[in-house]
């Protein structure tokens, strides 16, 4: 009897042991066939940010295209306002008790377009010359001087500015130098310049110098009727907008410093102040000058007094003050001269 009792409890405690297999195996395949499950992943990608990138390219083309290069706005007229075309233009020094209000009204021009258009911001100096661009010229009072101007204001500084010459080859060296001295001066470029190195006339601009009209063609303005000095400014002009998109109003300097009041008179009347010099450099005149001799010559012809104000006259394609560059602007650093652009100093 108790042997069939134990048989018995032998044969229940199998079948639960096979039960208890048979559920674990059971389980097992559940876990191994089951997908598993995607919540975690799917709310860790749903945070994350999009990537803009697509977005952003696609928005901010436009506004790159349409916006004018930064690195020419130096030179650009400082102004967004937009101005009707002028219908004449005169010259006139600045006198004691002078404001922009009162000139524009007596000139029938606008305050912030003789600003604009000669440079500057602010009121003027007093015997700062002005190019006015007359928008009603019949409510004009003022008379048009045959102004030729040979200096700036009196305070240490002087205006360097460089003719177009006939070789471009050192106006690579001259830019540098200016650049690695963090001064911008004056170049006074011909149309024909600017269209056989459009490359340097840009980069004249990226590096913020100020460019002026030196004419198209070079001529002596003096065998020129009005009507062929007006052509030649306005070749020169049309050149450098089409390489830059800047026009080099207001300032013009005479090809072989050359003229006489009439030449004067029809410069202004086409919008440009005449502008000659304090001191050449020879660096274009007669023989070969030295590095050492343009040096002197920049440096100690004109006394401390002297160069307070004075326009300085050199060439881009002259080797000579290219190399001499370097310590030029060396010596008037250590004597306190700034050197800077023709606007600067008026």
């Amino acid at each position: 009897m108790h042997r069939w009792v134990l048989i018995i409890l032998i044969l229940i405690t199998i079948g639960m042991v096979v039960a208890a297999t048979h559920q674990v195996w059971r389980l097992t395949q559940i876990a191994i066939n089951t997908p598993t499950p995607q919540t975690t992943i799917t709310t860790t990608l749903s945070s994350l940010p999009r990537s803009p990138t697509i977005r952003l390219t696609a928005t901010t083309i436009p506004t790159i295209v349409e916006t004018p290069t930064a690195t020419i706005e130096p030179t650009i007229i400082p102004t967004p306002t937009p101005f009707p075309s002028p219908q004449a233009y005169i010259a006139y020094r600045v006198k004691t008790g002078d404001t922009l209000t009162i000139i524009a009204h007596a000139s029938g021009s606008n305050p912030d377009y003789i600003a604009a258009f000669n440079r500057f911001t602010g009121e003027p100096e007093v015997l700062r010359p002005l190019i006015i661009p007359q928008l009603d010229a019949k409510s004009n009072t003022l008379t048009s001087q045959a102004i030729l101007v040979q200096r700036g204001a009196n305070r240490p500084a002087v205006a360097l500015t460089f003719d177009a010459g006939a070789d471009s080859a050192p106006t690579t060296a001259i830019l540098d130098t200016l650049a690695l001295h963090h001064v911008h001066v004056t170049f006074f470029l011909t149309g024909e310049w600017v269209k056989k190195n459009p490359e340097l006339t840009r980069r004249i601009i990226a590096d913020g110098h100020e460019v002026a009209n030196h004419s198209q063609t070079h001529p002596d303005f003096r065998q020129l009727d009005d009507a062929a000095i007006a052509k030649e400014l306005h070749l020169m002009a049309q050149a450098f907008f089409d390489a830059t998109g800047i026009w080099p109003a207001p300032y013009f300097r005479p090809p072989f410093g050359a003229y006489d009041e009439r030449v004067l008179r029809a410069v202004i009347a086409n919008g440009y102040l005449p502008i000659f010099w304090t001191l050449d450099s020879l660096d274009s005149v007669g023989e070969t000058k030295s590095a050492n001799f343009l040096v002197d010559r920049l440096t100690n012809t004109l006394s401390a007094t002297q160069l307070n104000g004075a326009i300085l006259l050199c060439h881009i394609g002259n080797p000579s003050t290219a190399e001499a560059l370097p310590r030029i602007l060396d010596e008037f650093a250590k004597r306190g001269i700034i050197v800077t652009t023709l606007s600067q100093i008026l």
